[in-house]
């Protein structure tokens, strides 16, 4: 638990830095003159790095505003081997969504950095076969900081790579199962479809 929550702080200091360092270069934009210049929506992939942690697939989407874009994802893990294999699908891993948001630092640039942070709340071991009311499924809370870099493919496409750490609290131990086995190192692909500003003094 001591190495997950030191990694977890880790990972968050980090992008909290990489955030205000963004905020204070462009304090005055963001808190006088802030506003929408653009929309996007897109697919999120994530790989477990550590504790055998299943892929998890889902999307999100958001509001562009300067530099820094706030909206939602989904994402749902299962054991996508066995649907190969099976063609059946009867029990996601966990599924979760909520908030998203981040920023990009020199956005206007063919590769830039990219940071995000995503908080949620959803369930583990959900039986797609069932109609188990939600307020009956094992409920958490779901943390997951990122940092990396994008790649601008076009003006209206762009694809990230980061790593990050998936902080996983609420899981109810009585039923045999704890946090820890729900978090871990990831890595992740997110695809960026949308308007994201016009090119302007630096920034798109």
């Amino acid at each position: 638990m001591n190495k997950q929550m030191q990694k977890l702080s880790f990972l968050l200091g980090a992008a909290f830095l990489f955030m205000l360092s963004s905020l204070q270069a462009q304090h005055e934009t963001l808190f006088n003159k802030a506003r929408v210049i653009g929309a996007f929506g897109g697919p999120i992939t994530e790989y477990g790095l550590s504790n055998d942690l299943n892929t998890s697939v889902g999307g999100g989407g958001a509001l562009v505003i300067n530099s820094f874009f706030i909206g939602g994802y989904g994402l749902a893990a299962a054991d996508f081997n066995k649907l190969y294999e099976d063609g059946d699908l009867e029990v996601l891993d966990i599924g979760h969504g909520g908030i998203w948001l981040g920023g990009t630092y020199q956005p206007h640039r063919l590769i830039h950095l990219y940071g995000s942070g995503r908080i949620g709340w959803g369930a583990i071991n959900i039986d797609l076969n069932d109609n188990t009311p939600y307020r009956d499924l094992d409920k958490i809370m779901v943390m997951t900081p990122e940092l990396g870099v994008e790649l601008n493919i076009t003006r209206w496409f762009r694809l990230a790579g980061t790593v990050g750490y998936r902080y996983v609290t609420g899981v109810n131990e009585d039923r045999g199962l704890k946090d820890e086995d729900f978090s871990g190192t990831i890595a992740g692909v997110t695809l960026r479809f949308g308007w994201f500003g016009r090119r302007r003094s630096g920034n798109w």
